[in-house]
């Protein structure tokens, strides 16, 4: 065992030191270099042969150390008794968990590559936690390994994000087609590619590597207790790291903060020696210093419950906002004062004020969804509107606004504040508007968490711009704002409102701003704008040419809610990286474990894929019903974990031993589902609210009872949470399908999956009987 983490140690120390290299050959050959470029890269490349040289020489001397320290960890834990034992079960899990979080949001503040595949982190955490819990009753366990790893990491990361400008070009480029990125670029040749799959290759063997130990720890004190007692105390410590990263994300921690808790929680574990302890806590402080390193000189870094804000300097002086590196929003002074001197500031001026001179009165209420940092809502204020609800779901911006806007729409008695997802607000509020203004919303790179679609791809569906019509007066009108990056894009935004209206066209006004496209229309399907709006070239009616399109382009609908995919096609790009992901973790795999799972203990593969299946689905709805905030989807994590819980005890307390009825209310509680998302969904109430989380958390219960209940039978609890593991992985593997068929299809996939684990339940079972 030694011996594969040694292999795969050096591997991993080898690649990460080589991809600078890689990246560097790429870039040089996409810009075409100058000849001491290359002079650079060929020493980069000595020094590269040289490292290999000096980690094979190095072998011996490496497995030495992880041999002695991995015996003494093993039996540092064997020695554990009573409570402590409990306490190292809870301790573990909540570690394993919150640090799985943590890397997984670290990541994506680092590389916008990353916010559009978030299951990568994911996926490479639950790689090396299965293995680890595959191998927990191996005699050695090297937890000394996870620091320095997470510290090299974070080293590689930023040394090559932030200090090595000259060569990344080639991976500034993301490599999926198939969804509009908004301005960042596409990759379009070899060298694009080859960066950002070895940035791949890289990250999941760290990041897996660094989590084995931490998934053998998990396991082996699991081991120790009884089997349901011990998945009870996993959940629970579980549950403590969810809320430890809830805590973490309401105080706007950065990740150094993170990493600090965590690190402190890995030295804990290597208290028992002197030298292990040193090793874990070194890492800690050099792992540390790097993610506290100031890298963006002249900007503040914001770390909001949802994603990285960078505050800087904007145009004429004025504050700047970046989103994971890239260019989000600007604060700008367009007050009538500034207006009168300044023709860029007019013309910008008109653009805020267009969707208020629609009528030859100025709407009184007006909700303005995404008031981000206030320049929407300060065109509102200056058309003399007397009432304004700015809804926004990060509340960082609006702080940066509220502080740093030159017109302060945000100290307006007129203004009231809303943090809320748009679409939750809308289904529940009871208030009633003149106008709705969705100013230029826009996530940029910000997924949803747990869920591969965008937080405001909800409020981008048919039904959900239906669900804003519904709040008009009858007399009121809907303004929608977008930056069009494609034809593509134009032609589903007019479709999208056309089905939300009725068939009633929109008005479509083309301005001479951030490439703006604006679709207008009444609650009755009757806008006619004055013709003194269009008298400017600022402004042109492009409905007629929208009208008469003939690009296709598919709505986004609240089962299929990807609205940056302009047309519904099947993911292949991401379908590459799929492959790759799995290539990668059979090798992982199979360097560790040379024999294949017992076929005994199958059920437990099926049950993980068929639940990561059914909690994204879950998630991705009752954040629907409930809200996309953070708040939410981190209570609605927690509640997979509470139900889990439940169902464990359940199954102890009533004495569940055979799962043939769990079974048969797991796949009818899948159909009822179905069954609920064909026939519409759920209703905006209070009692809506609670029959959706009681539809969508019942397969989660029922599939914790099944679990449980084999949990309970078997002998080896280390190998079952394995698997289960494994078999989760592939489940987020099996998600993506849903960017192609909608989340609906996800339940059929569940039911397929929920099925494997009952035939090879009950095939074991009637192997196992006397002939």
């Amino acid at each position: 065992m030694i011996a594969a983490y040694s292999r795969m140690l050096r591997l991993v120390i080898l690649l990460g030191a080589a991809l600078p290299v890689i990246v560097g050959i790429n870039s040089g050959i996409l810009s075409g270099k100058s000849e001491g470029y290359w002079v650079k890269v060929g020493v980069a490349v000595a020094l590269l042969a040289v490292l290999a040289w000096s980690l094979g020489r190095a072998r011996k001397r490496l497995e030495e150390v992880l041999e002695g320290l991995g015996r003494e960890q093993t039996e540092h834990l064997d020695g554990l008794r009573g409570r402590w034992s409990e306490v190292a079960v809870l301790g573990s899990a909540a570690l394993s968990l919150f640090l799985e979080l943590a890397v997984i949001r670290w990541q994506g503040t680092v590389w916008e590559f990353f916010s559009f595949y978030k299951n990568l982190g994911l996926l490479s955490c639950f790689a090396g936690l299965g293995l680890g819990y595959a191998i927990a009753r191996s005699e050695r366990l090297p937890l000394l390994l996870t620091a320095p790893l997470l510290a090299f990491q974070a080293l590689l990361f930023i040394t090559l994000r932030h200090g090595l400008d000259e060569i990344i070009d080639s991976l500034l480029q993301l490599p999926f087609k198939e969804q509009e990125t908004m301005g960042i670029p596409i990759a379009a040749t070899l060298s694009h590619y080859a960066s950002s799959y070895s940035l791949i290759v890289v990250t999941f063997l760290l990041t897996a590597l660094a989590f084995l130990p931490l998934g053998q720890l998990c396991g082996r004190v699991m081991e120790r207790l009884p089997p349901l007692h011990a998945y009870r105390l996993n959940l629970l410590g579980s549950l403590a790291g969810v809320a430890l990263m809830l805590v973490a994300s309401m105080l706007w921690t950065p990740p150094a903060i993170w990493f600090l808790v965590a690190f402190a929680g890995l030295v804990a574990f290597q208290a028992f020696r002197t030298k292990g302890l040193a090793i874990a806590a070194y890492s800690a402080l050099l792992g540390v210093a790097v993610l506290s390193w100031p890298t963006s000189v002249g900007w503040e870094k914001i770390y909001s419950p949802y994603q990285l804000l960078e505050k800087g300097p904007g145009d004429d002086g004025l504050v700047s906002i970046r989103a994971a590196g890239h260019y989000f929003q600007r604060m700008l002074d367009l007050s009538y004062a500034r207006q009168t001197i300044n023709a860029k500031a007019r013309s910008r001026g008109h653009y805020y004020e267009f969707p208020y001179r629609v009528r030859e009165t100025p709407p009184v209420r007006v909700a303005v969804v995404g008031a981000g940092s206030g320049n929407d809502v300060a065109g509102a204020l200056r058309a003399g509107i007397a009432s304004v609800d700015a809804i926004e779901i990060d509340p960082a911006i609006v702080e940066i606004g509220r502080d740093n806007h030159p017109e302060k729409p945000y100290a307006d008695p007129r203004v009231h504040v809303i943090i809320d997802d748009a679409r939750s607000f809308f289904r529940s509020t009871p208030e009633r508007y003149d106008a709705i203004v969705y100013g230029l919303l826009d996530s940029h790179t910000l997924l949803s968490h747990a869920s591969p679609v965008r937080v405001d791809s909800f409020v981008y569906t048919v039904e959900g711009l239906r669900e804003a019509r519904s709040r008009l007066t009858d007399n009121g009108y809907l303004s929608l704002s977008f930056s069009i990056t494609s034809p593509a894009n134009a032609r589903k935004i007019y479709l999208m409102m056309k089905e939300a209206f009725d068939g009633k066209a929109p008005v479509c006004i083309m301005a001479n701003y951030d490439r703006s496209l604006m679709y207008l229309q009444t609650k009755r399907g009757d806008l006619k704008l004055p013709d003194r709006l269009l008298a400017s070239a600022e402004f042109r009616d492009a409905s007629s040419l929208l009208a008469r399109s003939q690009i296709h382009a598919d709505v986004s609908t609240d089962d299929w809610p990807f609205f940056y995919m302009p047309k519904r096609v099947y993911p292949v790009s991401y379908l590459v990286v799929i492959g790759m992901l799995l290539a990668l973790s059979l090798g992982f795999f199979f360097n560790f474990m040379r024999q294949r799972p017992s076929l005994g203990q199958m059920p437990f593969f099926f049950l993980g894929a068929g639940f990561m299946l059914v909690e994204t689905k879950g998630i991705t709805e009752l954040g629907l019903a409930f809200g996309n905030t953070w708040q939410v989807i981190g209570f609605m994590i927690a509640g997979v974990l509470l139900m889990a819980y439940l169902a464990n005890t359940a199954v102890e307390t009533l004495k569940v031993t055979r799962p043939l009825i769990p079974y048969v209310l797991l796949l009818a509680s899948l159909a009822l589902g179905i069954f609920v998302s064909r026939t519409g969904g759920f209703s905006a109430t209070p009692a809506g609210k609670l029959a959706a989380a009681a539809v969508l958390t019942a397969p989660l219960f029922f599939s914790g009872i099944v679990f449980s209940t084999l949990i309970a039978r078997t002998s080896a609890l280390a190998g079952a949470m394995a698997l289960n593991l494994l078999g989760a992985m592939c489940g987020g593997l099996l998600e993506y399908n849903s960017m192609y068929f909608g989340f609906r299809f996800l339940y059929w996939l569940a039911i397929g999956l929920y099925l494997g684990a009952a035939i090879t339940t009950f095939w074991r079972g009637a192997k196992a009987q006397p002939a």
